[in-house]
């Protein structure tokens, strides 16, 4: 397995990540595709990493690197590879290369898919800040905050930090 930065020449690659990334997110959890790859060609605190395995391009992850902690905002895999071990490898290379703590949002646990999802992220050591109420900004005028839950991995205490953390992300990523 391999993480690498998207490479924006590839067409076939970049087709990849925003078929995938329409698929697996409602358009209330995503940005406009051309705004998500107008932030990573500006070469700043957004990143777009492929997955690969056995010449395959099997997911993505973005991710924003800011102050003290890493925001993992989108992660996909496949359809055709989910359910054989490519999440948790891609999430394991992806902690082994980070520096900082890593945060990310899950949805509520309020369907069985998102159970699993935030089962998923805490058997690799994510912590669920469940008693912290958090909402995700809108990405679009017409849209509204959509509650979610943090999930950190690392030397972060969201409890002490969750201020200062939600105002990074909200200023950094989501722009309010």
């Amino acid at each position: 397995m391999e993480l690498r930065r998207l490479n924006i020449s590839r067409g076939e690659e970049v087709s990849f990540v925003e078929n995938l990334y329409i698929e697996s997110f409602p358009l209330s959890e995503r940005r406009p595709v051309g705004t998500m790859l107008d932030l990573y060609k500006e070469k700043g605190l957004f990143v777009i990493l492929v997955a690969e395995e056995d010449n395959n391009t099997v997911g993505f992850l973005t991710y924003w690197d800011l102050d003290g902690f890493i925001f993992a905002e989108h992660f996909a895999i496949s359809p055709e590879f989910r359910n054989g071990g490519y999440g948790r490898k891609v999430m394991d290379l992806f902690i082994g290369e980070m520096d900082k703590p890593i945060v990310l949002e899950v949805e509520l646990p309020t369907t069985i898919l998102s159970e699993r999802r935030i089962g998923f992220y805490q058997r690799i050591g994510f912590r669920l800040w469940e008693n912290i109420k958090y909402h995700q900004p809108a990405y679009h005028n017409e849209g509204n905050p959509i509650p979610m839950i943090l999930m950190s991995y690392g030397d972060i205490d969201i409890e002490m930090d969750f201020m200062e953390v939600k105002g990074m992300i909200y200023s950094e990523v989501y722009n309010s």
